[in-house]
């Protein structure tokens, strides 16, 4: 927290979140007659609110406080005349619709909170929206791997099963381009980087709870490939670990939940 700009405010917002809620946090910050200082503000009360770093974190005040900013954001860039500042603030809205698409997702280790499916439904139209703006600022292919994977994971868990394995097809694709940049193989396995082994690791869930062939052994192959990276690599160990606890974490959970 303490490479935030804003992050000295973080304990005042905190305390004004635990006595009068998240309305209260963002009726705060709307009277703030600097708009550098709203989105600041916004910005860090999106980051600590969604943790369990105060006694009120739920996923509901999550998104919350996320759309809040984001429209914020939108407000800012609907009225700036120059267009640079304007794409500025479209990117400040890019990056909290990501935050709270991937917030939202089923397979983090660590946050075990049931999910519902409007949960599923806003991640999805928040990776919606951030895919749209990632077009719209030309971004390079990791936040466009990283924002199909966020529209992949939310339409696997709600069932959709074709268009997840569409969305992490392009996540694939996009980090394969990303392997390219660095050097890396573009191919799953040991030599592949964590974009491309993460990615393939989720179309084969797709591919699998789908009922297709193979996807089960695609799912495994990523797994597999992480598990030997990180004896070859031990630089590379906590990364992989991270990335073989996730993959897990959503194939267990996708495979219990009763969304159709």
């Amino acid at each position: 927290m303490p490479d935030h700009p804003f992050a000295e405010h973080w304990p005042r917002l905190r305390e004004i979140a635990e006595s009068q809620g998240v309305g209260g946090v963002i009726a705060s910050i709307e009277k703030e007659v600097d708009r550098v200082s709203r989105r600041g503000l916004y910005s860090i009360a999106a980051k600590e609110l969604s943790r369990e770093s105060w006694s009120g974190c739920s996923l509901d005040n999550t998104i919350q406080i996320a759309r809040a900013a984001i429209e914020e954001g939108i407000r800012q860039a609907e009225t700036e005349s120059d267009s640079a500042e304007a794409a500025r603030r479209i990117e400040f809205s890019n990056v909290l619709s990501y935050n709270l698409s991937a917030d939202l997702a089923i397979c983090w280790p660590k946050d075990d909170r049931p999910r519902e499916i409007y949960h599923f439904e806003t991640g999805l139209s928040a990776a919606e929206d951030c895919l749209r703006w990632r077009k719209e600022l030309n971004k390079g292919p990791f936040p466009f791997s990283i924002a199909w994977w966020a529209h992949g994971i939310h339409a696997l868990s709600l069932g959709r099963g074709e268009v997840a394995i569409q969305s992490l097809s392009e996540s694939l694709a996009a980090a394969t381009l990303v392997a390219k940049e660095e050097g890396r193989s573009s191919q799953v396995g040991v030599d592949a980087n964590f974009s491309v082994n993460i990615a393939a690791g989720y179309l084969g869930l797709a591919h699998w709870r789908n009922g297709e062939d193979g996807g089960e052994e695609e799912f495994r192959t990523a797994i597999e490939a992480f598990r030997v990276q990180g004896q070859r690599y031990p630089d590379e160990q906590d990364e992989t670990k991270f990335g073989i606890a996730q993959l897990e974490t959503a194939a267990a959970r996708i495979a219990s939940t009763s969304v159709k």
